[in-house]
């Protein structure tokens, strides 16, 4: 919470700024109470952390966690990337979905929250009105994605072909089915075809049945993934309300996505 008064000490603003030189701007309790204590007692430092972090100096991302405010102006953290905070408030994660297609140059709408993939806990959080949540995936398929540099480090980003891949394993409807389709025609020159067939092997046999069944549409050749589920009984369905079946891939699709 931020109070009327904002002023900064001369005394506090250099040991914040000794924090931003020595750990960056997002920095962990401990990293705080390392550079206080050398100035307060131990209960001292952290009842200063406290203040601080009371005046919006610091800002809370989760237990332990804070964004250290450098301009007096805002007193907020939009001068730092959301990809940024999602990669501070969990390690092990990959920015995916619309927001990869969006850093790729390929979904231009304005997007109201990040959406991460890791292998560990399911977690949503809310910064600056703006939700942050992660979606825990298997680790085996806890893949296809690079570092990137952001404004304050690195920033862990799937390719523009995983992040397809995710929107199909975690969100099946119309829309995305769609989305999915709309990106590969549009971008089609700017797909690795054949690194999304190896991705899409790594998943359930219903992604691969959606993708081999998109890139018929597009005409790229799908030999390898029709071998894959040759044999195999039982069908899937891109959504709940898909009627239309393509016996190739025994899969039902939604007719609207095709048009």
């Amino acid at each position: 919470m931020v109070t009327n008064n904002t002023i900064l000490s001369a005394k506090d603003m250099s040991f914040l700024e000794e924090v931003v030189v020595r750990f960056g701007r997002i920095v962990s309790f401990d990293q705080l109470q390392e550079v206080f204590k050398k100035h307060y007692s131990l209960g001292g430092a952290k009842n200063r952390i406290a203040r601080l972090a009371r005046l919006g100096w610091l800002i809370r991302l989760k237990k332990g966690l804070f964004i250290v405010i450098t301009d007096i102006g805002s007193l907020s953290t939009r001068d730092i990337s959301l990809f940024t905070i999602s990669q501070a408030l969990n390690n092990d994660s990959y920015v995916s979905f619309e927001n990869a297609l969006q850093y790729h140059g390929m979904f231009d709408q304005m997007l109201s929250s990040v959406g991460s993939i890791t292998f560990k806990q399911a977690r949503r959080y809310k910064i600056n009105e703006i939700e942050i949540r992660f979606f825990k995936i298997k680790k085996e398929l806890y893949f296809g994605f690079a570092q990137e540099r952001s404004d304050i480090g690195l920033v862990n980003i799937a390719s523009k072909e995983k992040a397809l891949l995710d929107i199909l394993y975690f969100r099946s409807n119309v829309y995305y089915a769609g989305l999915v389709l709309e990106k590969l025609s549009a971008y089609k020159k700017n797909f690795d075809f054949i690194l999304l067939k190896e991705y899409a092997k790594k998943f359930n046999l219903d992604i691969i049945r959606q993708i081999g069944f998109f890139l018929d549409h597009l005409g790229i050749d799908t030999m390898d993934l029709a071998k894959i589920i040759s044999g195999k009984k039982g069908y899937s369905r891109m959504t709940k309300e898909s009627v239309d079946f393509n016996s190739k891939w025994r899969l039902y699709f939604d007719r609207r996505i095709i048009k």
